[in-house]
């Protein structure tokens, strides 16, 4: 092998093996000391692969974290909103200024997007109200009787929402955003309750009547999935897809999050339904 060859190889070595052990250091100062927020989370907050169980694969896992914004007055018939939609009432033209958006140029302002902190509350006020939407949704539907097959169908659409939202929708929601961690996290102290997370926001603009309304969007989370370790992984084995759709089989995952405000997953508890013979 030639002299710049050499060279080349151990320099290429030498480059992976700094790499690792940055990231490797990183990974341990994130988990060193008390966990920043540390909750046990369900399949309803934890997405599994789609072909998880069915494919035969045994090794690491990653779950998507599933959280939702609340649900506008405006937006009561829908079945349930996830986080795709319009941002939440309390991300205003007020929020986005302190979030530092210059809003001045409004033509423009959706242009922009900030990483920001991001508090989700697990199975709180917001989710009580969820609750009681899809229930004031139903009792609507059954108020308007059943003469025509449109109303059929409406008492079945709000049975089926207020099921899947005591049963399978996620309990997480995006309850208020700001700059400063530490204060967020003075605001909200119950650390198995309150997560804060990084996440991008954009502010949306609307113009009605010549009247320019602000309101801002959560987009995607820094670490939006979570590996499940190989030493973990195992406690899954018998449990698959089909088996958690149809509720023969729940999980709960414990989740902590660091000083980087990245994730592990340091517990798995997974329940199977007793059969019934």
């Amino acid at each position: 092998m030639k002299r710049a060859q050499k060279i080349l190889l151990v320099g290429g070595v030498a480059l992976i093996v700094a790499v690792n052990a940055f990231v490797l250091a990183g990974v341990a100062w994130n988990r060193s000391g008390e966990p920043g927020s540390a909750l046990t989370l369900t399949q309803r907050e934890l997405s599994l692969p789609y072909a998880f169980g069915l494919d035969g694969e045994r090794g690491g896992i990653d779950v998507a974290l599933l959280w939702r914004a609340p649900m506008r007055d405006d937006n009561a018939d829908a079945a349930y909103d996830m986080h795709y939609g319009r941002g939440p009432d309390w991300l205003d033209a007020d929020k986005l200024r302190e979030l530092g958006f210059d809003l001045k140029e409004e033509r423009d302002a959706y242009r922009q997007k900030r990483e920001v902190f991001v508090v989700l509350e697990l199975a709180g006020a917001d989710w009580q109200a969820a609750l009681a939407q899809a229930q004031r949704r139903l009792d609507r539907a059954l108020a308007r009787g059943d003469a025509e097959k449109q109303d059929v169908d409406a008492q079945k659409s709000a049975q089926e929402a207020l099921k899947y939202e005591q049963q399978k929708a996620s309990r997480l929601f995006a309850v208020d955003a700001g700059l400063d961690a530490a204060a967020l996290r003075q605001r909200y102290p119950d650390t198995h309750r309150h997560l804060i997370v990084v996440a991008t926001v954009t502010p949306s603009v609307m113009v009605i009547d010549k009247k320019t309304t602000f309101s801002g969007h959560i987009g995607e989370l820094a670490v939006a999935r979570i590996s499940v370790p190989h030493t973990l992984r195992g406690a899954m084995d018998g449990i698959d897809r089909s088996a958690l759709d149809s509720g023969r089989a729940t999980f709960e995952m414990d989740v902590a999050w660091g000083r980087r405000f990245e994730p592990w997953v340091t517990a798995v508890r997974p329940q199977r339904a007793a059969r019934v013979e």
